[in-house]
């Protein structure tokens, strides 16, 4: 490929048919509103609108959908969303076709396409409730495996303070005083012998 440059890149526009939620879109919600989040999405202008949306009531359900550089701003939206809306949440992944274009940079030379499978992150949230049936269901203010252990952050303080048992003070202060450090060297680090010199220095 030294010869070629790289042009553009063509992805196949998807439709709300190819989203993989058949089996969960509620069916009086089939105009759904639908998020595309890119790289470069302001997550706080696509926050705005969908809110916006369902506090109005224009739409119940909400799918974010991102690739490549826009996965991690589409599960940023969803986190962010339903902070404020009690939203029954399904995660899915799926492929979306890409095409590489590359030119050529010699002349005899044909220009190149390459056909990618990229995968993409779709986030169906409903305000309607959900069956239970469905695989991957997360209810309202619940858990999910995508970030799991989201909601054990006071484990971990507990943890910082359990392996820090001199936060006090006494246990660690008589370990660095250099007035125990002669009485360990001549191995007597006993009270009796380390009170009489903070006296005289009194």
């Amino acid at each position: 490929m030294m010869h070629y440059r790289k042009a553009e890149n063509v992805e196949k526009e998807l439709s709300k048919s190819d989203l993989p939620f058949e089996d969960c879109m509620p069916k009086s919600q089939k105009d759904f509103l639908w998020m595309h989040v890119k790289g470069g999405t302001k997550v706080s202008n696509v926050i705005e609108f969908a809110q916006a949306a369902l506090n109005k009531g224009e739409h119940r359900c909400v799918v974010w959908s991102g690739s490549g550089g826009g996965v991690v701003k589409t599960i940023s939206c969803a986190e962010v969303l339903k902070r404020s809306h009690p939203v029954y949440q399904v995660t899915r992944m799926a492929y979306t076709s890409v095409e590489e274009h590359w030119k050529p940079q010699m002349d005899g030379l044909e220009e190149i396409i390459v056909n990618r499978q990229i995968p993409t992150l779709h986030i169906l949230m409903s305000l309607d409730e959900l069956p239970d049936s469905i695989d991957g269901l997360q209810k309202p203010n619940t858990a999910t495996d995508f970030w799991e252990g989201g909601g054990a952050h006071p484990n971990p303080r507990q943890q910082q303070q359990q392996q820090q048992p001199g936060a006090g003070g006494r246990p660690n202060k008589r370990h660095r005083s250099g007035r125990n450090k002669p009485a360990q060297q001549h191995g007597k680090a006993s009270p009796e012998d380390s009170q009489p010199t903070g006296q005289s220095q009194g």
